[in-house]
């Protein structure tokens, strides 16, 4: 048996891809949700809210983890 391919193909079992295309317009779409809105701005986007759910449900985080993972990162 090929250990080293075997260790492989468990190592790459345990990659996780996350696109973090939504960062790039983020401000833009901040913007738009701000634009002639009356009160307090809006801090997030829809995309970020997606991109968190995503993870909560990936990593079945509960919603105070999930709120420390947002404040490591903000």
């Amino acid at each position: 048996m090929y250990w080293r391919v075997v260790d492989e193909r468990l190592i790459r079992r345990g990659e996780l891809l996350l696109s973090l295309d939504f960062l790039e317009s983020y401000d833009l779409e901040l913007s738009v949700l701000n634009c002639g809105k009356v009160g307090r701005p809006y801090r997030v986007t829809c995309m970020y809210v997606v991109f968190l759910a995503i993870v909560r449900n990936l990593f079945n985080m509960p919603y105070r983890q999930l709120e420390g993972f947002t404040q490591a990162y903000t």
